[in-house]
């Protein structure tokens, strides 16, 4: 899994992992940010990705917790 620096909807620096053709970089949320979600279930994504996510993205003060 390739991290790759993106920004948010807010236009701040996050990290992100491409899931079906779209960056994620809060993989407790829904696509269109409105839903928590399992990021297992809906993303594929294991424990470990989701928290290495996290702390790359703790470095530029964003939360990925819901």
């Amino acid at each position: 899994m390739n991290f790759v620096l993106t920004t948010n909807t807010n236009d701040e620096p996050v990290y992100g992992v491409e899931v079906n053709g779209m960056t994620i970089y809060n993989p407790h949320m829904s696509e269109c940010g409105r839903f928590a979600v399992d990021p297992l279930q809906v993303y594929g994504l294991d424990a470990q990705t989701v928290e290495a996510l996290a702390a790359l993205n703790a470095q530029h003060n964003y939360s990925t917790e819901c």
